[in-house]
């Protein structure tokens, strides 16, 4: 099982800055460790932290929610926590989970200083080479825009079970764009026009009436995770990761990592077989989760894969999952839905 180390260095000529250069996980077994750690950097009176995250090789859900909550400490404690280097798998997770809200992801540590400093207004030092470089510190939009990686999609109605919160109207009301803070995750997200959306992050709908006023609802039923996914490696290793985060807590051990492998042997088909030698190829997938129970679906538009070769395709989800089918779609390219159960 991997360790964290961590080392901490004062920038120089900041008082209130420091990198903190981490090696191993970040996951249940390691966040004591981290979170001992951040607390000792801040009674060091450090308000910026910088984590340089090219040597970590795994964070689970765990992990992930103590990086929220520091960076949540930092930013109360009249600073901030910014990312650097981040691996790519982990990035998609963050990134695929709406977290980067939180805290600034930028490619090297002039770029995060900078981007700390511009959060607070332009408070505090930064090194001249930090100064040069400028990053937007927007509120995530709540809109319907594109089919990037990891984008969800605007929905056509809110859930019919719902716990609807009070209409709130942003910004003395009137007139869109509008910021609003969200009622499930209390994350700001600008509601772009009226209709209905949801938020990047926590998922929860979001009604926009014509006149300015705005409701939140949130589903009593666990919402299901709708990605859009590049059919490349590095997004199938980031899927997997996020798979691995986000299912921790309906299985462990031997089950959970069936569940990897079903995960991976997807994605791979995707790559190397459905969109052979076209990075430009998508295929989308849906992670539904309840207690001891979880289904994945893929969709794709690529090369069939005729049924009576599935097995051949996918020999350990054929074999492991609790359900597998994969069938062509009607319009072209696959269906493919497995199950595992506790």
């Amino acid at each position: 099982m991997a360790g964290l180390e961590i080392k901490l260095t004062q920038i120089q000529g900041d008082d209130l800055s420091a990198l903190a250069e981490m090696t191993g996980a970040i996951d249940g077994n390691t966040v004591p460790n981290f979170q001992a750690t951040l607390e000792e950097i801040k009674t060091k009176g450090i308000r910026r932290l910088v984590l340089d995250m090219s040597k970590i090789k795994y964070v689970n859900s765990t992990g992930l929610g103590s990086l929220v909550k520091y960076a949540d400490t930092f930013k109360s404690s009249g600073g901030g926590m910014a990312l650097i280097k981040v691996p790519a798998k982990v990035k998609i997770v963050i990134e695929m989970l709406g977290l980067n809200a939180f805290f600034d992801i930028c490619p090297d540590l002039d770029a995060a200083l900078a981007a700390l400093a511009q959060a607070q207004g332009g408070g505090g030092a930064a090194p001249p080479a930090a100064q040069e470089t400028k990053k937007s510190s927007l509120p995530p939009r709540v809109g319907g825009g594109g089919q990037a990686t990891g984008a969800f999609k605007r929905p056509q109605q809110p859930s019919q079970q719902t716990t609807v919160a009070p209409a709130q109207r942003a910004n003395g009301g009137g007139g869109f764009p509008q910021v609003v803070k969200c009622e499930g995750c209390a994350v700001q997200v600008e509601v772009t026009a009226a209709g209905n959306w949801k938020c990047p992050r926590c998922f929860t709908f979001v009604s926009a009436r014509p006149d300015g006023t705005v409701r939140f609802s949130r589903s009593d039923k666990p919402v299901p995770l709708n990605l859009s996914l590049a059919a490349t490696q590095d997004c199938g290793e980031g899927l997997v990761h996020l798979v691995t985060s986000v299912c921790q807590t309906a299985f462990n051990g031997q089950k959970l990592e069936s569940l990897r492998l079903a995960v991976h042997e997807v994605a791979t088909v995707m790559a190397q077989s459905v969109y052979p030698n076209n990075p430009q190829g998508v295929y989308h997938v849906s992670i539904e989760r309840q207690p001891g129970w979880v289904q994945i679906r893929f969709a794709d538009s690529g090369a069939t894969i005729e049924s009576g070769r599935a097995a051949q395709y996918f020999p350990h989800a054929h074999r492991q999952m609790s359900e597998f089918e994969c069938r062509p779609h009607p319009t072209g390219g696959n269906m493919i839905r497995f199950v595992q159960r506790g």
